[in-house]
């Protein structure tokens, strides 16, 4: 430990980790125990428990310590370097404030001097030492207060390169206050006391404090002349109080009792310790029997194991419990409905389209509109039930006892209309939609892993049909990948075997009832499968690619259709074409849609572009550059589906959006649901004061078309008009428009007007 160029410093790291980063062995393990001792300069003292010593030759011990010198300084545990006669020829900062000097002092300090000589226990390390051997006894140290200790040293032996033969000394403080006789005892337990870090009092047998230390007064509040004289109370949490006083009656002496208290402090708060009371050995003249108590306040420690345990059962974003927690609720729910013949609910949760408020809006606004979800999915649930968050924009909600499954759907159906309801997030208003699956116990399974599984694929149906809606889970979902397969495989060559089919839905003006557009949809009819919902068979082809073969078709047939239903008279139609992400994401998407306008002729005015609130909203600067080029090209586009995504006003302003497409979800309420009626109104109102024209999606009675037509919606569309028909079946409707829409007593179409497909 001689002086060479200083190191970094690595204050409050523990010896052995950093031991552990230079790839050496540690030189102690677990230097943790605090010694409520007395006579160090240190007021806390720790003890080394030195494995490495069973590991390492002395003398490789003693360069490992060397090497790593200012780990070694810095240590809590007392090292020193001393020659054959107990001169101090080294020593770490916990040697010096172990005997009360600076290291300065003690480099020669004789043995006499910082050992008790007299003592026949230092004869015996002086004898260890010079026997080459190593000793691990029990000696009494001079602190330069002037009051010795009782402390414990381990010599090693080793030839060192500048001093000789010499001894690597470690200190161990022993449990027990400083060597005393008459009295002085008192004087020198204050002493002693004040090197303690915990709170500390020495008490006599009556339990009555004698001494105490200044933590005592930090932790208590009581100074020394409130304290002095009084009862020293704790409170073990039995229903005998005087927890001391057992204690003490039963404690021989050199013994130690440990356990959890809770104390009160002076301002009256209750807060727990760790308590170590020791029994002192009377001294020579003092034949009363004394003790040390010593304390810990865990109020921190305890304030952590609670975070540790929210931390370990709750989101901590939202403040909802986590899988862990609704795992524990399922079980202990399941025995009581097991007892009381009821069934429990899990309510598997996904918000459709989240990814566009993180890519367009940034993590932050995703964050806070989660807990917004949070909150809302919490005013919609029962005080038993619970909500978690399973991770991302998926929750799970636990009806903890409901009578029937079907008030299952109950609970879905007020969380779907809760969540209808726009936010403003960032002065910025934004709409939500989720997809539910219900699994319900015992019907759907008797675990909590299948429940949830089979939930999460009730999801993923939900989220096929159609955005904003609850399914149960079915045993036949659990064929479903079989099914997917089958459809993988099959769509492959759908295009090849003609099996794709293009039908149109018309555009009705709400005031006029014409006919001012069409809607390209597509279906597929398979040999084998049937006819196949676009809701299962466009998201694989999405996923696999094909979307982009498929849609160019479909591009290309409604754009050949329009021009022929131009050709014969009706060339103020224009026709909306949906373009998936993956379409729009395509570089050379305005080049392609281009030359289908130059080989189909069609006006490029005539034909709309149908995105989604998703779409719209992720990668927005290559979305705005897009759309831009498109409006050049004299392509329309509509926003479709709005009001189930996370656009806002700032979006629609920035965008070249010409038509806006209210969602179905939100047109079934009129007039019955004031929200719906509500949110409509406001989307329709919002749509026109920014100049886009405004169609409502899923229009099937009277009611609903009279309303739109009160807020000023220019268009409806659904089959209070027409289901999606074949070409040559919209050709006879565009000629026989006058029918539409035609109603009943009870506000529906009768489709017997006018010829229609079955879907």
């Amino acid at each position: 430990m001689g002086a060479r160029a200083p190191r970094p410093r690595a204050a409050g790291l523990r010896l052995t980790m950093a031991c552990t980063a230079y790839r050496k062995p540690p030189l102690w393990e677990d230097i943790a125990e605090v010694l409520p001792t007395a006579g160090a300069g240190r007021k806390q003292m720790c003890q080394g428990n030195h494995v490495s010593w069973r590991r390492l030759g002395a003398q490789e011990i003693w360069q490992h310590m060397t090497e790593y010198e200012y780990l070694v300084e810095n240590s809590p545990a007392a090292l020193f370097l001393v020659d054959l006669t107990g001169t101090i020829l080294e020593a770490n900062n916990a040697g010096a404030r172990l005997l009360g000097r600076s290291r300065a002092e003690l480099v020669g300090l004789a043995g006499r001097q910082w050992l008790k000589t007299s003592d026949p226990r230092a004869r015996a390390l002086a004898g260890g030492i010079n026997d080459a051997g190593s000793s691990d006894i029990e000696v009494a140290l001079h602190h330069a207060d002037g009051f010795d200790f009782s402390a414990r040293l381990d010599a090693r032996v080793f030839e060192h390169p500048d001093h000789g033969r010499v001894a690597s000394v470690v200190c161990r403080l022993n449990a027990t206050l400083p060597v005393a006789s008459g009295d002085d005892t008192g004087d020198i337990a204050k002493i002693a006391l004040s090197h303690i870090d915990e709170a500390a009092v020495l008490v006599g047998a009556d339990g009555r404090i004698r001494a105490l230390n200044t933590a005592y007064t930090r932790i208590t509040g009581y100074n020394e002349a409130e304290a002095v004289g009084q009862s020293l109370e704790l409170d073990g949490g039995s229903h005998e109080s005087d927890l001391l006083t057992q204690v003490i009656d039963g404690l021989a002496p050199g013994k130690r009792w440990t356990g959890e208290v809770h104390n009160r402090r002076r301002d009256g708060q209750r807060y727990p310790a760790f308590v170590k009371i020791t029994a002192l050995a009377p001294g020579e003249e003092t034949a009363s029997a004394q003790f040390v108590v010593v304390f810990r306040d865990l109020s921190a420690d305890k304030a952590y194991e609670a975070r540790i345990e929210y931390l370990a059962h709750y989101d901590t974003l939202t403040g909802l419990a986590n899988r862990t927690m609704i795992e524990k609720r399922a079980e202990m729910s399941r025995m009581a409905v097991e007892r009381d013949g009821r069934h429990l609910a899990l309510l598997f949760l996904d918000l459709d389209g989240f990814k566009a408020v993180n890519d367009s809006l940034g993590h932050a606004t995703g964050d806070k509109l989660l807990c917004h979800v949070a909150d809302r999915l919490r005013s919609a649930v029962g005080e038993r039930d619970l909500v978690a968050r399973q991770g991302g924009d998926e929750f799970v909600i636990l009806l903890d006892s409901i009578a029937e499954p079907e008030d299952a759907a109950y609970v879905a159906n007020r969380i779907l209309n809760t969540l209808k309801v726009p936010l403003t997030l960032n002065d910025q208003t934004v709409f939500t939609t989720a997809s539910i699956g219900i699994s319900c116990y015992p019907d759907d399974s008797q675990d909590l892993t299948t429940l949830l599984r089979n939930a999460d694929m009730a999801m993923y149906r939900a989220k096929r049909l159609g955005h904003g809606r609850y399914v149960f889970y079915r045993p036949e979902m659990d064929a479903n990948a079989h099914w997917m397969l089958q459809l993988r495989n099959n769509l492959h060559r759908a295009l090849e075997l003609d099996e794709l089919h293009v039908y149109y839905q018309p555009f009705v003006d709400v005031n006029s009832g014409e006919v001012t557009g069409i809607e390209a949809l597509l279906r597929w009819q398979n040999d084998e499968l049937g006819m196949v919902s676009p809701a299962d068979f466009i998201p694989i082809a999405e996923q696999t690619g094909l979307i982009l073969d498929i849609g160019h078709w479909v591009l290309r047939q409604a754009c050949q259709e329009l021009q022929r239903l131009h050709e014969r008279g009706y060339d103020h139609l224009r026709v909306a074409v949906n373009l998936s992400a993956r379409q729009f994401r395509q570089t050379d998407l305005v080049d392609q849609i281009a030359a289908v306008l130059e080989e189909t002729g069609l006006d490029s005015r005539h034909l709309e572009l149908e995105i989604t609130e998703t779409v719209l909203m992720e990668q927005a600067g290559a979305t705005l550059d897009t759309l831009h080029a498109l409006q050049a090209l004299g392509v329309a586009v509509a926003l479709d589906d709005f009001g189930t995504g996370y656009s806002s006003l700032s979006y629609l302003r920035r965008f070249p959006i010409t038509y806006l497409k209210v969602d179905k979800s939100f047109v079934d309420g009129i007039p019955a649901e004031k929200g719906d009626l509500t949110i409509t109104r406001t989307i329709v109102a919002m749509a026109r004061s920014l100049g886009i024209r405004v169609t409502a999606e899923g229009v099937e009675t009277l009611a609903q078309r009279r309303w739109l037509k009160h807020w000023h919606c220019e268009e409806a569309q659904g089959y209070l008009y027409s289901m999606p028909l074949a070409a040559d079946d919209l050709e006879w409707l565009l000629a026989n428009h006058e029918l539409l829409p035609v109603g009943d007593e009870t506000g529906r179409l009768r489709h017997d007007s006018f010829p229609v497909l079955e879907e």
